[in-house]
């Protein structure tokens, strides 16, 4: 067998090829003395503590969560979102993924909603989002933009929050279970084995392992939880599965310690399973044969596929039985070369453990290999140290630049309200713009009228054009050729053939009747030039009557490059429509950057409650006289100080500092208010309540009663 391995091979899996071969002597149980098992639990204690997230992770988890929660729910109608996987189970790892199962009522669509999600996810500032939709369950990976924190979405896994429960269940039953489980989890990130989209286990099925190992030992550490009575029978995706667990009322766990269970583990399934003869069941609490089951050994195993015998393994490599998904094999997903990568660093792990090697080194992560920062990104790492002052006057810039974003916003929806209006005015839907005067909607009807008579002079132009392939100039060229030549004295020596003077005639008056096409071409050329000349002085005067509403934009959006693209020139409905879809896009990226400044705001807001807060409790006791507590800011008269700002004078950054606890300037806090009103409004009712003030200034100036019309 040797020879059908490669150099490369032999070096990157020694002991899986030794192993295979017979060659490779694994240490025995009994190498496990009293003095390594001693240090092994100290380390296993430490490691422990270690990878486990710390409280202010736990915290960020819980918001990621709850904000998710949200958002998804109000876009997606008739969803729920929950949490699963090991944040639940207590098998978390620090700076692990977050599970969530949007649970939808109506899921015909998967991969619609899929890139809606996505959408919603981009909207939100969420990185890295990536949409699998041909997986089994389809998912949505991304990260917290904060925190660094990846997210898996998965859609109607619904069958998976049982499996959570199954597993949480397990945890409870004994502390040992939660330590064996991280350092089995750690030890599989570590060494690349934890990762079923490039062919190895998941996490998951690592902790289905280790739950089937803490049962298999020959004093039982947790009992088969899906034996006994009642059942419970449920059905998801049109299936029944028999979801039951019971905790048996009288089991008392064995007293082997968890530096034993750890280590046999890797003996267990990696030196003495027989993964060709057997599969792993928790559920049956035992490990039946493949022959008595539906999971036969694959003909074509990684062995063939990795020396080249065969293109593609076949499935059920090493048949680890989901729990309540009993079609569902775990390894399913493994790949030839992440079995071997399996093989070798399971023995490479008990080799090491058996002869007493480090925790530490045994857990180096493998070459080429990049983890997640151990410490996660705090909310305020960047202002630690930083003066108060500093980062007041910080707040008052991103407010400064909050109100600028908003404007923008606002002038774009306004311009892609006027685009609409008036598209939908040249196709004859006068009643959806009422907020038009008479003047610019009979421009507009004028405009819509005029554009279907360009759109007819055009359509005759090039009816005309498309049966003439030669240009005027060249038809009137070749007419001259042949007038001449049809009419000039024949020479005697030169006469031409009957069929030669036919064929010249039959061409000639083919040419006339081309040249009075191309004339009638170039007439309707000429009107539909016209026309479009009157278009353009036409939203010329469009723009005039609008030009007051409009100043107050122009400033914003003439920065917009995208817009200057899509300008309306000729008054055509296709050109409002394209600069209406132009600005929606454009209207995308500037609400995505004003919530980036309004949550910047918000984080700086916090910062300087939080520290009034904790100033406020070094301070405690008397503040009249005595330095207690630090120095104080001076006392500054604040009505003083909003004269100062409003007549244009200059402030300190304690005046700043003053006006921001006093509430900043007057009409900022209204202008806050209107901010976060807009947030929380749609579009629609936002343009709703413009037209209403907008009828309300016409009825004070207007004299007299309405026309209909307005």
């Amino acid at each position: 067998m040797s020879a059908g391995w490669s150099k490369d091979q032999k070096a990157q899996w020694p002991r899986a090829i030794a192993h295979l071969e017979g060659t490779f002597e694994a240490p025995s149980l009994d190498a496990l003395d009293e003095d390594r098992l001693a240090r092994l639990s100290n380390e296993l204690a430490d490691l422990e503590q270690e990878v486990s997230p710390s409280d202010v992770e736990r915290k960020q988890r819980t918001s990621i969560v709850k904000h998710l929660k949200r958002v998804l729910e109000r876009h997606v109608r008739g969803s729920t979102l929950h949490p699963f996987g090991s944040a639940e189970t207590g098998l978390v790892l620090r700076r692990g993924d977050v599970d969530l199962c949007l649970v939808v009522k109506d899921l015909r669509k998967p991969k619609s909603v899929l890139k809606h999600l996505a959408n919603v996810l981009d909207g939100e500032d969420y990185r890295d989002i990536q949409t699998i939709g041909r997986a089994k369950v389809p998912i949505v990976k991304f990260t917290d933009p904060t925190t660094g924190i990846p997210v898996d979405l998965s859609l109607n896994n619904a069958l998976a929050l049982r499996n959570t429960e199954l597993i949480a269940t397990y945890v409870e039953v004994d502390p040992r279970v939660k330590t064996v489980a991280l350092a089995v989890k750690h030890w599989a990130l570590q060494r690349g084995l934890a990762n079923a989209f490039r062919g190895t286990l998941s996490s998951y099925a690592w902790t289905v392992l280790v739950l089937r190992h803490l049962q298999s030992v020959e004093a039982p550490i947790v009992p088969n939880l899906q034996a006994g009575e009642p059942r419970r029978i449920e059905t998801y995706g049109g299936r029944k599965h028999d979801t039951t667990i019971l905790a048996p009322e009288t089991f008392t766990p064995g007293d082997a310690s968890a530096a034993h269970l750890f280590a046999s583990f890797f003996h267990r399934w990696f030196v003495q399973h027989p993964w060709d003869e057997r599969i792993v069941s928790l559920r049956e609490a035992d490990d039946p044969r493949r022959s008595k089951r539906r999971w036969p050994a694959p003909k074509a195993g990684p062995v063939k596929e990795l020396q080249g015998a065969v293109d593609r393994m076949g499935h059920h490599v090493m048949a680890i039985e989901d729990p309540f998904d009993l079609d569902h094999d775990l390894s399913r997903v493994v790949r030839a070369e992440g079995w071997a990568d399996l093989m070798e660093e399971g023995l490479r792990m008990w080799e090491g453990l058996a002869n007493g090697t480090g925790l530490t080194e045994l857990l180096a992560p493998v070459d080429g290999l990049r983890l997640a920062p151990d410490q996660p990104k705090g909310l305020f790492d960047d202002l630690q140290g930083m003066d108060r002052e500093k980062v007041a006057a910080l707040l008052a810039t991103k407010r400064a630049e909050l109100g600028v974003a908003q404007d923008r916003v606002d002038a774009l929806v306004a311009e892609r309200e006027e685009a609409i209006r008036l598209s939908k005015a040249m196709r004859g839907a006068l009643s959806d713009t009422d907020e038009m005067s008479q003047d610019i909607r009979a421009v507009a009807k004028g405009l819509r009228t005029r554009a279907a008579e360009m759109d007819e002079a055009k359509a005759m132009r090039d009816a005309e054009d498309q049966r003439l392939v030669l240009p005027r100039s060249r038809i009137e060229e070749e007419l001259k050729r042949l007038y001449h030549a049809l009419t000039n004295e024949v020479d005697v020596f030169r006469v031409p053939s009957l069929e030669r003077e036919q064929h010249d005639f039959s061409r000639f008056f083919e040419l006339q009747s081309m040249h009075k096409a191309k004339a009638a071409s170039d007439a309707h050329h000429q009107r539909f030039i016209q026309l479009l000349q009157v278009q353009r002085e036409e939203v010329k005067k469009i723009r005039t009557l609008e030009k007051d509403r409009k100043q107050v934009h122009q400033d914003l959006l003439k920065d917009e490059p995208e817009l200057k693209e899509v300008r309306v020139r000729s008054g055509d409905v296709d050109e409002y429509d394209r600069r209406a879809n132009r600005i929606s896009r454009l209207l995308m990226e500037r609400r995505k950057e004003r919530k980036r400044i309004s949550r910047e705001v918000g984080r700086l807001e916090a910062f300087l409650k939080g520290g009034q807060q904790r100033g406020g409790q070094r301070r405690s006791g008397p503040q009249r006289g005595g330095s207690r507590g630090g120095p104080r800011r001076p006392r500054v008269n604040v009505k003083e100080v909003r004269e100062r700002a409003q007549t244009g004078g200059t402030l300190s950054l304690a005046d700043l500092g003053a006006l921001l606890d006093q509430g900043g300037l007057p009409g900022t806090s209204q202008e806050e208010k209107q901010s976060k009103r807009h947030r929380h409004k749609s579009e629609r009712h936002a343009a709703s309540k413009r037209r209403k003030d907008l009828n309300q200034r016409r009825g004070k100036r207007g004299k007299g009663p309405k026309s209909p019309r307005e």
